[in-house]
């Protein structure tokens, strides 16, 4: 233990110098005999804190020759990066968030985080154009950037802010969302969940439970992510020979109580709802409330991320987990790897979320369902 606290201090300083650029200009670090001297260990001590340095990127050995800093890209972002997320303000995204943080300090690399806010989308927006422009100037090695939603000409906002980035070369890796819809893809790394696959799981979850006209339901301008989840519904509805339509769509303000109204009028009214979010489902909730009906007695109810509010709802709301600080973490490697190699082409990662079944998708209370259980036993 006393040589790896001897390890990770020598490590830890030539980290701090490499990133200070005291190396920039030879692009050599000292010998190994040099750095035993100067640390006052042995020589399996320096070779423990060189392979950390090397593990993290920041170095090459070469045998024979000594050791020198890695690619000159790979350096400059180890410096510094930009955080670009307008819905910091939510815990979904403050959980990434925290996790791009975590990441980034393990490899030694300093955030510029952005906050943007909880004003207006179009405040955001003009906000985020304003920063992108600053981080530029700052020579960021590479951004993290949440794409702006629920825009009109969103797509068009976020070609111009990104394109800031493209004429500058520095890479830029998606997190959550495209911001083109599907089946297009950008042309940047992407990090997330399978959002197709999200939908699929929760149809298949509210089928299960007997579920057989199903609604899915989101904002009234969708996006990327929330097409794709309406995507993975739709194709478990029919899988299972169930009725899917066009009414089985629903893009609409959840607050909205004549939208909320018009669902259930008629032969096609809902005995389940996928929401795109949590936080769509717990006002859509609300709003049911208000006229009259109940979760889950009347409807069945699920969202997507595992929000802390759905898991203290009334009921509690069945979701999509979102593991959002591994997401973050991944957003890190992958930016890590852009930076070595340029040349990738895009990629999109998908981290694995767990459905999370609680009584806003059970017919019966839970209290109910022990007491049955009790009975039989």
């Amino acid at each position: 233990m006393k040589n790896e606290s001897k390890s990770k201090t020598i490590s830890d300083a030539l980290r701090d110098e490499i990133l200070d650029g005291k190396f920039s200009q030879t692009g050599r670090l000292p010998s190994e005999h040099q750095l035993m001297r100067r640390f006052a260990v042995a020589r399996e001590t320096v070779r423990a804190a060189i392979k950390t340095l090397s593990d993290l990127s920041l170095v090459d050995r070469r045998p024979g020759y000594g050791t020198f800093l890695a690619d000159a890209a790979t350096a400059r972002a180890a410096r510094k990066f930009a955080v670009i997320v307008p819905d910091a303000y939510h815990p979904f995204y403050a959980r990434i968030c925290r996790g791009i943080e975590e990441g980034a300090k393990m490899l030694g690399w300093a955030t510029l985080s952005a906050s943007l806010g909880e004003g207006g989308l179009r405040e955001r927006a003009m906000k985020a154009a304003t920063l992108a422009e600053m981080f530029r100037n700052e020579k960021v090695g590479g951004v993290f950037y949440e794409p702006l939603q629920f825009l009109s000409d969103g797509e068009k906002i976020n070609r111009a802010i990104l394109s800031v980035f493209d004429g500058a070369g520095i890479p830029v890796v998606l997190l959550d969302s495209d911001f083109v819809a599907p089946p297009q893809r950008s042309a940047y790394d992407l990090v997330g969940i399978d959002n197709t696959n999200a939908g699929y799981a929760l149809a298949r979850h509210v089928i299960a439970a007997g579920a057989k006209k199903i609604i899915y339901f989101s904002n009234p301008l969708p996006a990327p992510t929330s097409l794709k989840r309406g995507n993975g519904v739709g194709i478990a509805v029919t899988e299972a020979g169930l009725g899917w339509t066009r009414e089985s769509v629903v893009f609409a303000d959840p607050l909205d109580e004549r939208a909320a109204k018009r669902m259930f009028a008629g032969p096609r009214a809902p005995d389940a709802i996928i929401a795109v979010n949590d936080y769509v489902a717990l006002r859509l909730a609300s709003t049911l409330a208000a006229i009259g009906l109940k979760v889950p007695k009347d409807v069945l109810l699920a969202g997507v991320n595992g929000d802390k509010d759905g898991e203290t709802a009334n009921p509690p709301l069945t979701t999509i987990r979102q593991p959002c600080e591994q997401i973050g973490r991944m957003a890190v490697d992958l930016m890590r790897s852009r930076l070595a190699d340029a040349k990738l082409p895009p990629r999109e990662v998908f981290i694995s979320a767990p459905l999370v079944a609680r009584e806003s998708t059970l017919k019966k209370p839970r209290r109910e369902m022990k007491a049955a259980a009790k009975k039989r036993k």
